[in-house]
């Protein structure tokens, strides 16, 4: 993958086979989690999620970007993360229309996190073992969402998934709850490696594509 910089924040990209400047093309943006958050982009680029990512990318025929968290959380990250991603989708070769999220472990709370934050920018979300505040799930009314848990996950409880998934639905959204049951933290192998899930990722076009509007006060 091509490492380059955007306003300060590293990011890893690549292109799938034959690609060309003046076709357009989905794009996945890929939140890696806490164990690549590193001052080097070494452990980016050779973790798991990432790799079975750029597997599909000749098949399924996407951009990919990974942008790299150095140090504390995507939450800190995230005003960079946003501007990042608003400069990707206005690339000539970027499908705007056809822009994913994803991400696991601390980059699962960060897909949720920009995806609440820019839900009418993505197509589709799918977060990975992560969480966020169910009292904001009313934003992603729009944005369809397949997240996933293993059951046996020590490190970030399920039920931050199950609350998310039941709030988005509550609301009147469409959220995907996918558990594992003999799993534990890591069940991005099994989500990430399943056919199944690129087929419904890449079924999705958002038609919305604007910057949504947030009201100041909390109408709950």
């Amino acid at each position: 993958m091509e490492e380059k910089a955007f306003e300060g924040l590293t990011y890893l990209i690549s292109y799938p086979e034959g690609f060309c400047e003046t076709e357009k093309y989905p794009l996945v943006i890929y939140l890696h989690g806490r164990g690549c958050r590193t001052e080097s982009t070494e452990k980016l680029h050779k973790t798991s999620s990432l790799l079975h990512l750029q597997e599909r990318q000749n098949e399924r025929g996407f951009l990919l970007i990974a942008p790299h968290c150095p140090r504390g959380s995507w939450n800190e990250w995230m005003m960079l993360l946003i501007h990042l991603v608003e400069h990707a989708r206005e690339l000539p070769y970027v499908d705007a229309t056809r822009l994913y999220v994803t991400g696991n472990s601390m980059g699962g709370y960060g897909t949720w996190e920009l995806s609440l934050l820019r839900p009418d920018w993505f197509a589709a979300s799918m977060p990975v073992c992560g969480g966020s505040i169910p009292g904001m799930a009313k934003q992603l009314i729009g944005l369809p969402i397949r997240t996933f848990h293993g059951l046996c996950d020590k490190t970030v409880d399920p039920i931050e998934s199950l609350q998310m998934a039941k709030a988005v639905n509550r609301a009147g959204g469409r959220a995907e709850l996918i558990l594992y049951p003999e799993l534990g933290h890591n069940c991005w192998d099994a989500a990430y490696t399943d056919e199944k899930n690129y087929d419904w990722l890449f079924s999705f076009t958002n038609e919305r594509n604007t910057t949504p509007e947030f009201s100041s006060q909390d109408d709950n």
